[in-house]
């Protein structure tokens, strides 16, 4: 009898150390694709996890500022963000330089493909659509932390033209623009 209570504790102890080593794999191989995802995370994939879920995040940008709010569409170089206090802005992609996403929220990594709805809007179709409406705006360029208020007057090619206040007019290539945050006054 003493011989079966050691090949049972034996038994056991083997048993004990293959689910211990299954759990190690486990834990190894959960972490080596946990690890993957994170590395195939991209901008784009990330800011298309955002928009879905509609998370307030928190961008800041290549002017020291930072804005924050939903972002409500993206574009192949536009974020388009509704900020806490209601009003759009809509942010070169290019001008961001991190996204602080809120305390306790998922974990997102970015790690899926971008649909080609993204790629189809950009910011000077998105110019494009407003310059009719002449919208109140004020625009912050690469290099100046000074945004200049007034109005969408027109559009060029790589070119908007804003209507100041005093009756002048600002000739802004769309390359510099950091930030067109409309206005409601």
């Amino acid at each position: 009898m003493p011989d079966r209570i050691d090949s049972d504790d034996d038994l056991r102890l083997f048993a004990a150390r293959a689910d211990a080593e299954e759990a190690v794999r486990r834990i190894g191989q959960e972490a080596w694709l946990r690890l993957r995802t994170e590395e195939s995370g991209h901008l784009g994939g990330l800011l298309v996890d955002l928009a879905e879920r509609s998370d307030e995040v928190t961008l800041s940008l290549t002017t020291g500022m930072r804005r924050s709010g939903r972002i409500e569409a993206l574009g192949s170089d536009l974020v388009a963000l509704r900020l806490t206090g209601g009003e759009l802005c809509l942010l070169s992609r290019g001008a961001i330089t991190a996204i602080r996403l809120p305390p306790g929220g998922a974990a997102l990594v970015g790690d899926r493909p971008v649909g080609d709805a993204v790629d189809r809007l950009d910011l000077r179709s998105a110019l494009d659509r407003l310059v009719a409406e002449q919208p109140a705006v004020r625009v912050t360029v690469d290099g100046s932390p000074d945004p200049v208020p007034g109005t969408l007057a027109r559009l060029g090619v790589d070119l908007l033209m804003v209507s100041c206040p005093d009756g002048s007019t600002v000739h802004i290539p769309l390359i510099a623009i950091v930030e067109v945050h409309l206005t409601d006054n």
